[in-house]
């Protein structure tokens, strides 16, 4: 027929141009080496999830102690606040990187490309200095409570020097983090796109 060559020959139309809202868009551990994301993902975040429900478990305990056989456990108040914090500092810079905090980003995201990079530039160096201070502190806290040999207040008699090695343990965890941000953004991605819906 008539028209036909012209309809199966017509070319497919061009693809729209590719933005950076497209390459930036990838997930928290994409562009990083395997076994960081092993460490973060599977590592990090179970030892959390598993001091944490250790420290809920204890809180029912004692709360069923305390209402059921009117006792209550000096130990289990110390253990669940140990627990907690373990849990949060091993896990805070894994749900830094991957964007699970409360953020004003609204401004942020009205901005250009360039200036949302160097923005994210700027989060990670001072975010990668506050690390290095808590390490740094950390450290001279954990060596002074090793020398002075302090336990803990209850009867579990922990060394507290042990208690709080989560300090700069959990300092160099959270500047992981911030390194992390920072391999993304040599490579050219952005580490904390806005999710879709977020763009204004």
């Amino acid at each position: 027929m008539p028209g036909t060559d012209t309809l199966t020959s017509a070319a497919p139309p061009a693809a729209p141009p590719q933005t950076h809202a497209v390459d930036d868009a990838l997930p928290p551990g994409r562009g990083l080496p395997g076994w960081w994301s092993f460490i973060e993902d599977r590592l990090l975040l179970n030892i959390a999830t598993i001091l944490m429900m250790a420290a809920i478990g204890i809180m029912f305990y004692e709360a069923s102690s305390r209402s059921l056989l009117s006792e209550s456990h000096w130990w289990a108040e110390e253990l669940v606040r140990f627990l907690v914090v373990w849990s949060v500092l091993l896990s805070l810079g894994v749900g830094t990187r991957h964007g699970h905090y409360i953020r004003m980003d609204l401004l942020l995201n009205m901005l250009p490309h360039g200036v949302r990079l160097a923005f994210a530039w700027l989060n990670s160096l001072i975010g990668l200095a506050f690390s290095v201070l808590l390490v740094i502190a950390g450290f001279q806290e954990v060596a002074h409570l090793q020398a002075i040999g302090m336990f803990t207040e209850s009867n579990l008699d922990l060394p507290l020097w042990t208690v709080r090695l989560v300090l700069p343990l959990g300092g160099v965890l959270y500047g992981f983090a911030f390194v992390g941000n920072i391999v993304l953004l040599l490579r050219g991605h952005d580490p904390d796109p806005p999710v879709e819906g977020e763009n204004l």
